[in-house]
């Protein structure tokens, strides 16, 4: 990828990093119109730089790159901060396009996710941001586990995983279990 975009006119890579401290610090250091980010990386994740460029006011723009084609985890992306959300297996085109869009003050999302945003919408289901941990319970108690088995799995406690439970019935305006599921099934995280 990065021998490809730096044959871009109008593109020129300024800096790598390998782990997202690194990254925040590069981006401080010299100020990017866009910065390019794995959503996984370690010691901060893309979605923390996101965050961390957000509430600093620099004029970067985070592009970040996964593998997650949840859209709820776009919407998560979006809300900490980042103007765009590319899949890893998207094609050079579209990468490029992101990057040329965000450099241009606009937002990129790829269309299959944006897709699945639309038919969420158009469904009823809500987008709340969720986070990973909130989205796995979810999933969880969708395929059938019981509170203990999901705190066994998970390595938390039975307490926790109830405070979870009642936390993202809550927040998604769910009153009981077969909503969870219907939430779940709607949302593609069980299959």
């Amino acid at each position: 990828m990065t021998p490809l975009l730096e044959q871009e006119p109008g593109i020129r890579l300024l800096d790598q990093a390998g782990d997202g401290e690194r990254a925040w610090q590069q981006i401080r250091h010299h100020c990017p119109d866009v910065a390019i980010l794995d959503i996984g990386m370690p010691s901060m994740s893309g979605i923390d730089v996101a965050r961390a460029v957000s509430a600093s006011a620099l004029d970067t723009r985070v592009l970040l790159l996964t593998m997650h084609d949840d859209p709820c985890a776009a919407t998560h992306a979006m809300e900490a901060g980042a103007a765009g959300y590319v899949l890893k297996d998207s094609l050079f085109e579209e990468l490029l396009l992101a990057v040329r869009t965000l450099a241009a003050g606009g937002t990129f999302t790829t269309p299959s996710v944006q897709q699945r945003l639309r038919e969420l919408q158009r469904r009823g289901c809500t987008t709340i941001a969720l986070s990973s941990r909130e989205r796995e319970v979810i999933r969880l108690i969708a395929l059938g586990h019981s509170g203990k088995e999901i705190a066994r799995r998970l390595d938390i406690s039975p307490r926790t995983v109830d405070t979870y439970r009642k936390r993202l019935m809550e927040k998604l305006a769910l009153h009981n279990i077969a909503d969870v599921v219907r939430y779940a099934v709607r949302a593609g995280m069980v299959h």
